[in-house]
């Protein structure tokens, strides 16, 4: 009778044990490692230091969704914004010194260097004018938009 006991408890000990081995799981690794964008330039890092606003980009010529954000923020045309792309190839030392780690990295900064808007990738079509318009840089009321497909 008490070998059995022992036996049903050795039993009942294992299961559990052998359950909270298959169960215990560890959290999912991220897919991609986050990277922290820039939030100060040196506006004499890039051309036309003294337009109230930059726009810059960075990327790479081996990057196709770099190739669609280019052609599309070149087409901003306004007098207080200057766009400038740094491709990697051509400037790596400015990658290097904003730990620019993927492409395409957008940056709007003010006249003081200061990133007031910023997105890593392809940004969603209406980001850029909402950011041109919430920053006032586009008066609302002006209906000019910057579009993005």
């Amino acid at each position: 009778m008490v070998l059995t006991i022992i036996l049903i408890l050795v039993i009942g000990v294992t299961a559990f044990s052998v359950s909270a081995l298959a169960n215990r799981r560890k959290p999912d690794s991220p897919s991609v490692p986050r990277s922290i964008l820039p939030y100060q330039l040196d506006r004499s890092d890039f051309s036309e230091p003294d337009i109230e606003w930059i726009f810059v980009l960075f990327t790479s010529e081996t990057c196709d969704a770099c190739d669609l954000v280019v052609n599309e923020v070149s087409k901003i045309s306004l007098s207080n914004v200057v766009v400038q792309n740094i491709d990697f190839a051509v400037n790596k030392s400015l990658h290097a010194r904003y730990e620019i780690d993927s492409v395409p990295i957008l940056l709007l900064a003010d006249r003081q260097g200061i990133v007031q808007w910023s997105f890593a990738g392809v940004p969603p079509s209406i980001a850029i004018s909402e950011a041109l318009v919430n920053l006032n840089i586009i008066p609302p009321e002006s209906g000019q938009s910057v579009k993005i497909n």
